[in-house]
C-alpha cells in the first residue's frame, strides 16, 4: 500500500512540474491518478473539466465511466484493464463556455509482476458477466448542437430507444415514472453497465422487456420510482450532467415480464 501511495504522488508531481506531454507509467489492475497542469489559480475558478480516452490498446474496455470519481472531476483515476498505451485527453472550459486548455496525457501500462492483483471494485460481477464480451454499441440518433469545445467522440453506444409503436404490450403502473439509462440485448451487457454506473450511487435495476412486434427481449437499465412526471424529469435533467453521452428518457414503471 505504501508503494502504491508513493507511486500515485510521483505521478501527480510529474504533471505539476512541466507543461509538456509526459509518458506516465502504470500497472494493469492498479489505479493511475491524473490531474490537469495548473499554472495559476484562475485556471480553476468556475471552470469545468472533461476527461476522455482518445486512444487505448485494442481489446481494452475503458470508457468515460471508468474514471473515478467521474469524468468531470478535477482529479481523476482509472484502473487499466490490459497492458499498452493509453492516451487520456482533458479539456478545461471557462465560465464563459470557451475552451481554456486541452492536453493529451500518455500512460504506458505494463503487467505488475511484483505482487498479485487485488480486487478494488466494490461491485462484484458474476462469473458469466466477467467472461462476457462488451456489447456492441449502435447509435440511434445524431445531434446537430455542438458544445463549446470539441472533445474526442465517446465510444459508440448500444442504446436503442423503443419506437412509439413498440412495447404497447408491456403492462405499465399508471402514475409511477422511472428513468431509462440504456437498453441491452443481453442480461450480461446490462449487468456490465450497472457495474460501471455503481460509483454514482444510483438506485439502479434491470428490467426485462419483451416486444411482441419484433419478438425480441431487451434488458433495460433504469433508476428511480417517481410519483410525478415533474419530479422524474428534474432528476433526469440533473443526471444528464453526469452522463452526457447517454440518451436518457422517461417512461412509466413497467411490470416485470
Amino acid at each position: 500500500m505504501k508503494n502504491l501511495t508513493a507511486f500515485s504522488v510521483a505521478v501527480l508531481l510529474i504533471f505539476m512540474s512541466c507543461d509538456k506531454t509526459e509518458t506516465i507509467p502504470g500497472f494493469v489492475g492498479k489505479p493511475i491518478h491524473l490531474a490537469p497542469v495548473i499554472e495559476t489559480s484562475e485556471d480553476t475558478l468556475a471552470c469545468t473539466y472533461a476527461w476522455s480516452f482518445s486512444d487505448k490498446p485494442d481489446g481494452s474496455n475503458m470508457d468515460i465511466l471508468s474514471f473515478q470519481p467521474n469524468s468531470r472531476s478535477f482529479n481523476i483515476s482509472f484502473v487499466p484493464d490490459i497492458p499498452g498505451e493509453y492516451t487520456i485527453t482533458y479539456n478545461i472550459v471557462g465560465p464563459d463556455g470557451k475552451a481554456k486548455d486541452k492536453l493529451d496525457l500518455i500512460c504506458e501500462v505494463t503487467e505488475d509482476t511484483t505482487s498479485a492483483p487485488t480486487q478494488e471494485d466494490e461491485y462484484t460481477l458474476s462469473e458469466e458477466a466477467l467472461k462476457a464480451p462488451l456489447p456492441v454499441y449502435e447509435d440511434t440518433k445524431t445531434t446537430t448542437t455542438k458544445p463549446a469545445y470539441s472533445p474526442p467522440p465517446p465510444p459508440k453506444q448500444t442504446y436503442t430507444r423503443p419506437r412509439s409503436d413498440r412495447g404497447k404490450n408491456i403492462p405499465r403502473i399508471s402514475g409511477n415514472y422511472t428513468i431509462q439509462i440504456s437498453s441491452w440485448k443481453t442480461y450480461t451487457g446490462a449487468e456490465r453497465a450497472v457495474s460501471l454506473l455503481s460509483s454514482l450511487g444510483l438506485d439502479l435495476y434491470i428490467q426485462k422487456a419483451h416486444f411482441n412486434e419484433t419478438g425480441e427481449n431487451w434488458y433495460r437499465v433504469r433508476t428511480g420510482n417517481f410519483d410525478s412526471r415533474a419530479a422524474a424529469r428534474q432528476t433526469m435533467n440533473d443526471l444528464k450532467a453526469k452522463l452526457p453521452y447517454e440518451q436518457l428518457w422517461l417512461d412509466f414503471v413497467r411490470e416485470d415480464q
